[in-house]
């Protein structure tokens, strides 16, 4: 025997460790690994002076005889009762020189009698039905695996059901490895836990189970494949990372793809490879799990209908949407076994019974993502293949093109039910315009198919659902609403989240290219749906309310005819209230404010804010001056802050700075310039570090930019030093510039997006001042550790960028300044 069997162990797992990559750190590693710690395990516990009527077995995965490399050790020590008074320092010598070297084990102590009190909870139940013998006394293992099995009641369809339950808690709380773009890999619906629940439901009933009719064959062939995958992942996980990790989040992908051999190939790069492949073994573990229980419970459900061809599928999937129900297991494995082979000819009943299945909102919604899940959902739609299990590398979404387009259905069957009508000025009415909800439906399926990985969405989008509602076969009304629906999609989220509201000619256009008030509600009502079916950082009540604001506007057009009059009534009912509001000031002063403020700040700041503002604004402004004040916002934990001061190049880069110094981060940004050249930048800002922002905090931000003004202080290498101690958003947020010369008619729109980092706003700003252009709007967005920023640029000389080498010399400086 070794006189250090855990020195012996250590050398001989970082020789498994180094006699293979990553990623091929299989279940064949994991079995070895499993082998190795079992003979030291046995050393240990015998050189510790094991007493007699003792037994040593390992738990969990251990007890399956799976280790992955930074698993934790479970261990049993099992005793007869009474407690051999030398076991204590028995498990004191087998913990201690693990501990010691800096093995995770966990461990418990008990009888028999206390393993099966034990087993009344499930996890110590799931554990024990694993429980493998190591050394001493081989009754005493025998007898809890006994124990565990009996606590299951000889009622395995019971102990499936308390499975389920498990898996459904789970899925609550850790999301689905299926589906999210940061996928939990082990709790996660879908994920390791879920495969060895199916094990565990098979060592309940004590024989393959196959023999009980709930297994297929394929069905087990896809777990031990699912099986042989997150094993490797885990691993390559683990040893990137050098911890116990699960989550594999958007930063660990590159590594774990280039370590599983995945490479780029046209219109999917290796992370996309990963994660594809990834999604479809947890969509089959979630299904074979779901299905074997629903197999077992529902023994005496009644017989599954006669589903043989295409219409006949969607009619029993139909029906029990329409109920309300769960498919029965038996009609499961009946639409799986049905000969659908080929792509669907589409008639007048699979017409039908498709557009029940979408009116069957939540239901409708799950029996399209059965049918996924059976490989037969790409048959009625090919399309759907070129999108199923594909990420998305955007700042918004959550979940997989499919998931979101699902969710989207979902979202779109509540709200043409009237949910979420009540806080939504807007819903109910455009609901009502809507003539034909099951194009409206099927356009909230298919906005995002063209979401390839080929270029732009939205024009391969509308190519490919042209096609498809060809082979659907729809009549020319309905599948031109669809076809709108997909290409016009981001008209309204894109256009009030990125660009100048108050530009008269943007609604306008707006309004021409939408065409009809009824085309409006439709489009108002995708984009809550899509938004919805995004994440919560879609539909703030910042970007709602923007929304809403637009879509008041292009209606107003659309009523109206014209543009200019209800602009001009608008601008003129804020001043007037402006006046009414600021009726104790000197009427003189009032007018003057009136006139020096731009027609964009009195249109976008609201009057009660606007004469809030009126103090800080009107009293002449010093060469050097700076006023900077701050009030509570519109939203908790957020403030206002106004800054005013002579307008000049690099002005609200120093802003930026200063507020990235003091700990806050920029929500969003108004920019406006006085007819007598003063700065009046409106700004909604949040604490970085704790929601309160204390007083001593502005005094900094105000100071810092004080200092910036008159050029006493740089803030380059401050904010560079300060970022060091400060965490960036996820590394693999890629970096986008865009510009467009042909959004307004007196500015260049530049377009950022990258990973929200502190003074990142400073960074994009102090590129522009340094190439001699000015920022005349600026809207900043931050999406849970993102953002997407819009800026109206002009040169020195008050005109647009249309210098090509400019262009290019802006994109360049913006991409090495931010990706650097």
């Amino acid at each position: 025997m070794s006189p250090d069997p855990v020195g012996r162990l250590r050398s001989e797992l970082e020789a498994l460790r180094r006699a293979y990559s990553p990623g091929h750190h299989g279940l064949w590693s994991a079995r070895r690994r499993a082998e190795l710690v079992d003979r030291a395990m046995v050393e240990l516990y015998r050189s510790a002076g094991a007493p007699a009527g003792t037994a040593l077995a390992a738990l969990g995965g251990y007890g399956r005889g799976l280790l992955l490399p930074a698993s934790d050790l479970d261990l049993l020590v099992v005793h007869a009762s009474p407690q051999a008074p030398e076991l204590a320092g028995t498990v004191d010598g087998l913990l201690y020189p693990l501990w010691d070297a800096g093995f995770e084990v966990g461990h418990v102590v008990r009888t028999v009698e206390e393993c099966e009190r034990a087993c009344e909870r499930l996890d110590a139940a799931a554990a024990m039905l694993d429980v493998r013998h190591l050394t001493g006394d081989q009754q005493l293992s025998r007898a809890v695996g006994d124990v565990a099995r009996r606590s299951v009641g000889g009622d395995v369809p019971a102990w499936a059901e308390t499975i389920r339950r498990d898996a459904r808690r789970r899925a609550d709380r850790f999301g689905s490895a299926a589906h999210l773009l940061e996928p939990e890999l082990k709790e996660g619906e879908g994920g390791w836990r879920d495969l060895h629940s199916v094990w565990l439901i098979e060592r309940a009933a004590g024989r393959p189970l196959e023999e009980l009719g709930v297994l297929r064959g394929r069905e087990r062939e896809a777990l031990a494949a699912a099986e042989e995958f997150l094993a490797r992942v885990r691993s390559a996980m683990h040893l990137e990372t050098g911890r116990r990790t699960e989550r594999l989040v958007l930063d660990h992908q590159p590594a774990v793809a280039r370590a599983m051999g995945f490479e780029d190939e046209p219109g999917s790069d290796a992370i996309d490879g990963l994660m594809r492949a990834l999604f479809g073994h947890a969509r089959q573990v979630s299904f074979v799990l779901s299905a074997v229980v629903g197999r077992l419970v529902e023994r005496s459900s009644r017989a599954a209908p006669q589903v043989r061809t295409p219409a006949q599928v969607l009619e029993a999937l139909a029906v029990e949407a329409d109920a309300g129900r769960e498919p029965a297991a038996a009609l499961v494995d009946a639409i799986e076994d049905a000969p659908i082979e080929d792509e669907v000819d589409w008639d007048d009943r699979v017409r039908a019974a498709f557009a029940r299945v979408l009116r069957a909102g939540e239901r409708g919604a799950s029996s399209l993502e059965l049918l996924d899940r059976l490989d037969l959902l790409r048959r009625y739609l090919p399309p759907w293949a070129a999108v199923r299990c594909r990420p998305q590398r955007d700042p918004y979404h959550r979940f997989t093109v499919d998931a979101h387009l699902t969710n989207t259905l979902r979202a779109m069957g509540r709200i043409l039910a009237g949910e979420g009508a009540a806080d939504d000025p807007i819903q109910e009415e455009a609901v009502k315009q809507v003539g034909d909800p099951d194009a409206v439906l099927l356009g909230a399926l298919l906005h995002d198919i063209g979401k390839t990985g080929e270029g732009n969405h939205v024009p391969a989008g509308e190519r490919i659902v042209g096609s498809l509602v060809e082979r659907i076969g729809l009549a020319d009304d309905r599948a031109d609403l669809v076809k709108a629906l997909v290409s016009q999609h981001l008209v309204l989220s894109d256009t009030a989240t990125r660009r100048d509201l108050t530009d008269e000619n943007l609604i306008l256009d707006v309004a021409a290219s939408i065409g009809s008030s009824e085309r409006l509600a439709e489009l108002y009502l995708l984009a809550k749906a899509d938004a919805e079916a995004t994440g919560p950082a879609a539909w703030t009540p910042w970007r709602r309310t923007l929304i809403w604001e637009l879509v008041a506007k292009v209606q107003h057009v659309l009523d109206r005819g014209e543009m200019g009059p209800e602009l001009a009534g608008r601008l003129a009912d804020h001043v007037d209230r402006l006046r009414d509001l600021l009726a104790g000031e000197s009427s003189g002063a009032v007018d003057d404010f009136v006139a020096r403020m731009p027609r964009a700040y009195l249109l976008a700041i609201p009057p009660d804010r606007a004469s809030r503002h009126f103090v800080t604004i009107a009293p002449p402004l010093g060469a050097n001056e700076v006023r900077a004040v701050h009030a509570d916002g519109v939203r908790p934990g957020t403030y206002e802050l106004l800054v005013v001061a002579q307008d000049r190049p690099g002005l609200l880069s120093w802003i930026a700075g200063s507020l990235a110094l003091a700990g806050l981060s920029i929500l969003t940004a108004q920019v406006f310039t006085t007819g007598d050249g003063a700065a009046v930048d409106v700004f909604e800002v949040e604490g970085v570090w704790e929601r309160d922002v204390s007083e001593r905090r502005w005094r900094e931000f105000r100071g810092t930019l004080r200092r910036a003004v008159d050029g006493s202080v740089s803030l380059e290498h401050r904010v560079g030093e300060k970022r060091r101690w400060y965490p960036s958003g996820p590394t693999s947020t890629p970096v986008t510039v865009a510009v467009d010369d042909a959004a307004s008619e007196t500015a260049t729109v530049i377009e950022v997006g990258a990973a929200d980092r502190l003074g990142l706003l400073y960074d994009v700003t102090r590129t522009f001042a340094e190439l001699g252009l000015d920022v005349h709007l600026a809207k900043v967005a931050t999406y849970q550790g993102r953002v997407v920023d819009a800026f109206y640029v002009r040169e020195r000389d008050g005109r647009k960028v249309e210098d090509p080498s400019v262009v290019d010399r802006l994109e360049r400086a913006l991409r090495e300044r931010l990706e650097g």
